[in-house]
């Protein structure tokens, strides 16, 4: 039978069950709604009830989704979302400016130019929260098609039929081998493709997007990949592995600033190796974009006439 998901649901029953699913247990859901284990429990039930079908399996080692729950899932998310967009509406035509900024961007921009458009939005807008997601390109776009984020920053994507790219960010950067100032290379004027590629390096897991660029640039020239002594996600480790080993590494120059500057680390030019990124913001292409998004939107630098 049809419902009427406006008078079937109320946003507690809703957050309830998302916050199941995103913590993985009732006990640590409870705790992210501030509410008891027991009454998480009955507003499941209730809904559950209301719907005449079971969302989730009971079993011993907790609660896993049912075939109508999995169905269910992007419309709790999108009436949850909406639900919480149209409070923050009411309450900044009633001069109460509230919200949530949820922006996810890749490691580059979390480093440079997403803190200071984010300082400049509280100067701004004292009472807005922001919640930043710091991830690769492909966490970043499943994160948004999930409504976990309203916003993305990240380098040019293919198409998609779910997002939308409303404009580009004035902010670029480029993919350099470098090296710690130990290393028998640093002592090198000139590195040339081949020499590099015989040393060890350190990059992130294969599948990623910044390896397959990698992996591209390589075969593009030619040459066979080289030995990639370590596999890490970790920015933070790819970066302490270059300094205190004898690998090489390959990164945006955004994310190696600091160690360029205290002389750790040296950049070695390397054309084919080198890679200009763009980058762009992204949002949801159905659906209401938040106030709060909005404002942040006013504070970051982007270049006027894109996409």
């Amino acid at each position: 039978m049809p419902y009427d998901f406006c008078m079937t649901f109320d946003q507690r029953k809703l957050a309830a069950f998302v916050a199941v699913i995103d913590h993985g247990s009732v006990g640590r859901a409870a705790v992210a709604c501030n509410m008891t284990q027991p009454t998480l429990s009955r507003l499941i039930r209730e809904m559950e009830q209301r719907l005449g079908v079971e969302l989730f399996d009971r079993h011993s080692k907790g609660m896993t989704l049912t075939a109508s729950g999995e169905v269910f899932v992007p419309y709790a998310r999108l009436l949850l979302h909406e639900m919480q967009q149209a409070s923050e509406a009411l309450d900044a035509m009633r001069g109460i400016e509230r919200g949530t900024v949820r922006l996810g961007a890749v490691a580059a921009l979390t480093r440079s130019v997403v803190p200071r458009a984010m300082a400049r939005l509280l100067r701004a807008a004292p009472s807005l929260r922001l919640a930043l997601l710091d991830a690769p390109q492909g966490t970043l776009t499943e994160a948004l098609l999930s409504r976990q984020i309203d916003l993305m920053i990240a380098p040019d994507l293919p198409d998609h039929p779910d997002l939308l790219r409303i404009s580009q960010c004035q902010f670029d950067d480029v993919f350099t081998v470098f090296c710690s100032t130990q290393h028998p290379l640093a002592r090198s004027s000139d590195v040339d493709l081949d020499r590099a590629l015989r040393e060890s390096w350190v990059m992130p897991q294969r599948g990623s997007t910044p390896r397959a660029l990698f992996d591209g640039l390589v075969l593009k020239a030619g040459r066979a990949l080289p030995d990639v002594a370590i596999e890490t996600s970790s920015v933070g480790a790819q970066i302490a592995c270059v300094v205190h080993g004898r690998v090489l590494g390959w990164l945006p120059h955004p994310l190696i600033g600091s160690e360029i500057g205290n002389g750790t680390v040296k950049l070695l030019t390397i054309p084919e190796l080198s890679l200009h990124r763009r980058f762009f913001v992204y949002r949801r292409s159905r659906g209401l974009l938040p106030e709060a998004a909005r404002r942040f939107l006013d504070m970051l630098p982007q270049i006027a006439g894109n996409p």
